[in-house]
């Protein structure tokens, strides 16, 4: 007899265990079957790992799907409490035309996500949807303030005190206990970041700094100025006698070479090259990160690390350091103002390398 509800089961191909159906000791019946969709901006796709213990905790017999954009897959390949992982093409979504979940928690505003989320056959639906108008609606009374953030700029810029994580625990109607970031690094991820200490002879015995220096990919305006890295790099390398990391990827690869010539002092550059998981990688090895609002930031939460955080822009009552860090925030008249572009950026350039090097000193 085949069972089809079966956890393992195949039907292409035999199952991993590779036996037939009847009388085989493995076979599990699905258990309540949970759906999260979540697949925009990298660094709130790893934030929102923060829910997968308290879902756990509501819901301990249950499998758990993730539905994400392919660039962020990575972030969630080891995580112990996701079952399955898909990426947002079209042949996994139509799946989700036929399949069936007991619950739904759909936290993109976009309108790929929140069509599917309302599509998709579900009893118990938490977040956001979709309206017979094409605009952004909601499942569960629990999430009309998350609703309310994203048209009251005064409610989102002033009034709003929630994290991130507060506010999607509450969306999921799901009691908040602080949980952390869900984010582990295997061996592999770590090696070439090993190597490049031990090419360099890099000494544990002294501080190992990382300048996240990128601004991300949607958010000119989050870019500290390179003066700024210049001086704090000095104030780390003679007062601190600290090893510095410049981190970035492919946008920022100009800059950091820029800063590895400028400099009066010598700075490891650690390529912009690296996958997404071997920039975490050398994350991992690092004591502290400065780092603007960008998935930098957030790896370095993940792995527990102290970071010193700046916000101009963006907001920084929203990211929760637990304790292991700093924001630093200009507070300008303008800011936050979430915009792509400015020709001032005053709210980072009032930022200063001494405030910084301040706080390095205080969490060291």
């Amino acid at each position: 007899m085949i069972k089809a509800d079966c956890v393992y089961f195949r039907g292409d191909k035999p199952c991993e265990f590779k036996r037939l159906c009847e009388e085989c000791p493995h076979y599990l019946p699905f258990p309540k079957r949970v759906l999260i969709i979540k697949g925009r901006a990298q660094g709130d796709v790893l934030r929102t790992t923060a829910l997968l213990p308290g879902l756990k905790r509501k819901f301990p017999q249950s499998h758990i799907s993730w539905l994400v954009d392919e660039e962020s897959i990575e972030l969630l390949l080891h995580n112990p409490y996701l079952d399955r992982i898909i990426s947002f093409r079209p042949e996994d979504i139509l799946a989700f035309l036929v399949e069936k979940f007991d619950v739904l928690i759909s936290l993109d505003k976009e309108s790929p996500s929140t069509s599917l989320a309302t599509k998709i056959f579900c009893p118990q639906k938490f977040g956001f949807g979709m309206n017979e108008y094409g605009n952004l609606t909601i499942f569960n009374k629990a999430s009309e303030y998350a609703y309310r953030l994203g048209v009251d700029d005064d409610l989102k810029f002033s009034q709003n005190k929630k994290t991130y994580q507060e506010i999607i625990y509450e969306i999921a109607e799901i009691e908040n206990k602080n949980d952390e970031y869900v984010f582990s690094l295997k061996e592999e991820d770590q090696k070439k970041a090993k190597e490049f200490f031990k090419k360099n002879k890099i000494s544990k015995n002294k501080l190992a700094i990382g300048l996240n220096t990128g601004a991300g990919t949607k958010f000119e305006t989050k870019q500290w100025p390179k003066e700024r890295y210049l001086e704090l790099i000095d104030h780390l390398s003679t007062q601190l006698k600290a090893n510095v990391f410049l981190l970035g990827g492919p946008r920022e690869k100009k800059f950091n070479q820029s800063l590895e010539k400028k400099s009066r002092h010598g700075v490891y550059n650690t390529g912009s090259e690296n996958s997404l998981l071997e920039f975490a990688g050398f994350i991992s090895l690092l004591d502290v990160v400065v780092s603007s609002d960008t998935l930098g930031m957030h790896l370095a939460i993940g792995l527990g690390k102290k970071v010193i955080a700046l916000f101009g822009p963006t907001c920084p009552q929203e990211i929760d350091l637990y304790g292991k860090g700093t924001k630093l925030f200009a507070g300008a008249s303008c800011a936050p103002c979430y915009k792509q572009s400015c020709s001032d950026m005053r709210c980072m350039k009032d930022i200063t390398a001494k405030q910084v090097f301040e706080e390095m000193k205080k969490i060291i």
